[in-house]
């Protein structure tokens, strides 16, 4: 498709503005197992400080961090429709709930494409650069239960219509994908509880699942997820309407 808004991964939020990246000690407050280390984010500025922190350490205290999302979008001439990863059963936060199409944290240090990165461990993808469609940065925030999360979130969408047994699941912790319409998504959304039938690919085989709102990440439900979702199901509805995308997510 033609006329795609795409960016650079190492734009960031505050961009031009605040103060410039500085170098602090590692935030290491208690002894961990090879714990995930993340770079801290200045929440006001949206700009990396050059602190580290664990990632245990961020989800428990809302020390901000940074994160990126990829979305495929797929069916575009027909019925439009997003793809889900099926979360390890061994996920220390929400295990089995339908996710992201591809989501992870960006490790303090790392200089490389980060998406590129992600998509490859969790789905077995390359993501051309020139392909991605770029909506902008999120500025996530949600407390609950033993959880304090703030993230700057970069989030893409990718127009990819590859059978869903074309996908891999490298690293261990996605192992699956399913293909949802958006006037199911939509209605889940909405509150809908009822049950619909989604394509999926686990466990080496095809397969059709019924599938209800209480399969999915609940976060995606949550208030501060409201217009990130209306971000990204209008940029798909725009994408097979028009064959480009203008909507962005709000400025963080």
């Amino acid at each position: 498709m033609a006329n795609h808004v795409t960016g650079r991964m190492n734009d960031r939020p505050g961009a031009g503005r605040g103060p410039v990246r500085r170098k602090r000690p590692v935030m290491m407050n208690t002894p961990m197992e090879n714990p995930e280390i993340l770079e801290v984010w200045d929440w006001e500025h949206g700009l990396p400080t050059g602190e580290a922190v664990a990632r245990e350490i961020a989800h428990r205290e809302g020390v901000p961090h940074e994160a990126v999302h990829l979305w495929i979008v797929r069916d575009l001439s027909r019925e439009p429709g997003l793809l889900f990863q099926l979360r390890a059963p061994h996920k220390d936060t929400y295990p089995g709930c339908l996710d992201i199409t591809v989501g992870g944290h960006v490790p303090y240090g790392f200089t490389g494409d980060k998406l590129l990165k992600e998509a490859r461990e969790e789905i077995g993808i390359e993501v051309p650069e020139r392909k991605r469609i770029d909506l902008g940065w999120f500025r996530f925030e949600e407390r609950e239960e033993g959880l304090f999360q703030r993230e700057f979130q970069r989030v893409y969408l990718l127009n990819d219509e590859r059978p869903l047994e074309g996908y891999r699941f490298n690293d261990g912790e996605v192992v699956g994908i399913f293909a949802v319409g958006l006037r199911d998504l939509e209605s889940i959304m909405r509150g809908n509880g009822e049950p619909f039938t989604a394509e999926g690919y686990a466990g080496g085989s095809r397969i059709r699942k019924p599938l209800r709102r209480g399969d999915f990440h609940p976060l995606l439900f949550s208030p501060s997820m409201e217009r990130y979702m209306q971000v990204v199901i209008g940029s798909v509805k725009e994408l097979a309407r028009t064959g480009r995308v203008s909507i962005r997510m709000p400025e963080p």
